[in-house]
């Protein structure tokens, strides 16, 4: 939970408008601590950084306001068991996560390694759990090989067990929905994809058709997938300093090739990419609200409707 003070910091606004938008538009209702403190979730903070998307974007606040409780009310989450996306809901610490997932991957110690993420992954909603649990643990791990604690094997070995457990996620948070269509993969030669597969679970978790390209995409490729008309945005992730080039290259050549499309990048390094791309912010959460916002205006229509004649 956060202070109001660190909830407007989150979302890049002033203390002020944060009230202001609270009490004239109805857009978030806080917790209240014991001494009577305004207490936000990370639902609340990802409401208010759709809306303030929105606003950036040219939208009047009244209608903003509007549209992002529309998005949080109409993109509910298929798979209940994996928790509600956005539900703002705490987790409570597993003890030295970081410290047990860098010692079964120094030890490749597979049982030691399934026994912790099962724990952690029974913690709380999808989003929370990578966010404030998984992230921060597989980034210790990455200190641990570089410092030599780890080998390259066991870093492998702890990376590609998340992964199974995004693929499963991804496939659990199947929709039935008509959200806007979005294809997610990496640029040519660039391969860390754990970020850019736990953001796609949680954009198809609120809805979104997408399709997951993978790692290390040519850029023909690339220019093929959003030459398709149905398609409203791709997603990007730059997450090293090697990767910068060739994502912005990627970027720049979509952007010429379908100027009327969202394109948005994630990753450690999106600073870094053309000023044309939306940054999704380093949180899943308000990563897949901003995506949803963008998007908002290319819903695709139910199949299952026909048409009037």
């Amino acid at each position: 939970m956060y202070t109001i003070k660190h909830a407007a910091q989150r979302v890049g606004i002033t203390t002020a408008t944060l009230r202001a938008w609270e009490r004239r538009y109805g857009v978030i209702t806080p917790h209240r601590s014991e001494s009577g403190y305004r207490l936000y979730g990370d639902h609340d903070v990802a409401v208010l950084l759709s809306m303030k998307h929105l606003v950036d974007q040219g939208w009047s606040v009244g209608l903003a306001a509007a549209e992002a409780l529309r998005l949080d009310r109409d993109h509910p989450v298929q798979d209940k068991s994996l928790g509600t996306p956005d539900d703002g809901r705490a987790t409570n610490p597993i003890p030295d996560l970081a410290g047990r997932l860098t010692a079964a991957a120094s030890a490749l110690d597979t049982t030691d390694l399934a026994g912790t993420l099962n724990q952690v992954f029974a913690l709380g909603s999808f989003e929370t759990v990578m966010t404030d649990h998984v992230f921060p643990a597989l980034e210790n791990l990455g200190d641990a090989w570089a410092d030599g604690q780890v080998s390259v094997a066991g870093e492998h070995l702890a990376s590609n067990a998340v992964m199974r457990r995004l693929a499963v996620a991804y496939e659990a948070a199947s929709a039935h929905g008509h959200g806007p269509r979005v294809a997610l993969g990496l640029a040519p030669h660039t391969r860390h994809e754990i970020g850019l597969l736990a953001f796609a679970v949680a954009a198809r978790r609120r809805g979104m058709d997408t399709d997951y390209l993978g790692a290390d995409l040519p850029l023909d490729d690339w220019l093929g997938v959003v030459d398709d008309p149905e398609l409203a945005a791709v997603v990007l992730a730059i997450p090293t300093t090697a990767d910068i080039t060739a994502t912005g290259a990627v970027i720049s050549a979509l952007c010429d090739r379908r100027p009327d499309l969202v394109v948005a990048v994630g990753g450690a390094q999106q600073d870094h990419a053309p000023e044309r791309a939306i940054r999704l912010g380093h949180d899943i959460t308000a990563g897949a609200k901003i995506l949803a916002a963008s998007t908002s205006s290319r819903q695709r229509p139910d199949r299952n409707s026909t048409g009037a004649g």
